[in-house]
């Protein structure tokens, strides 16, 4: 195997005391997603899995999720200016649930919660869902003051 394949299967695996950070958000929004298609309780999900399983950072997220859904979810209905919550899409409303949870959470900096969604979102959508990630998740971080308000007159999104 070539070095640049060795390095890319070290990265895939799990690291020192678990999952990567990145490897543990996407299990956790494969869960939350898992949830919404069952129409279940993200718990539900990751009991069902064996919560000891899961990586310390995936079941802080999938409870602090299940705990918030619905302030969770009215915040990002109140920041998609051009669309309605129902016609989201799943994998966006996973990405923005655990990004808002996290930025309330206050754990990382409001600019690496961000990044991390707008990359997850790039995964598992359309360029398309970035911008709206972005956008929305910016809106928040403003509104939760952990970003500064843009000068008046600025557009966003």
């Amino acid at each position: 195997m070539t070095q640049k394949g060795e390095r890319r299967n070290r990265g895939a695996g799990p690291q020192q005391g678990g999952m990567s950070r990145r490897a543990a958000r996407e299990r956790a929004i494969s869960i939350l997603y898992e949830a919404r298609i069952k129409e279940i309780l993200p718990t539900e999900v990751l009991a069902g899995e064996g919560e000891g399983l899961a990586d310390a950072l995936t079941v802080r997220i999938v409870k602090g999720v299940s705990s918030m859904r619905g302030e969770l979810d009215a915040q990002i209905a109140g920041h998609s200016i051009s669309w309605g919550f129902e016609r989201l899409p799943i994998t966006a409303v996973c990405i923005l649930e655990a990004a808002i949870w996290e930025l309330i959470d206050g754990g990382l900096s409001a600019a690496v919660v961000i990044d991390e969604a707008v990359e997850l979102a790039k995964t598992f959508g359309e360029p398309a869902n970035a911008k709206f990630v972005n956008a929305v998740l910016s809106r928040v971080a403003t509104e939760l003051g952990r970003l500064p308000r843009p000068p008046e007159g600025s557009a966003t999104e």
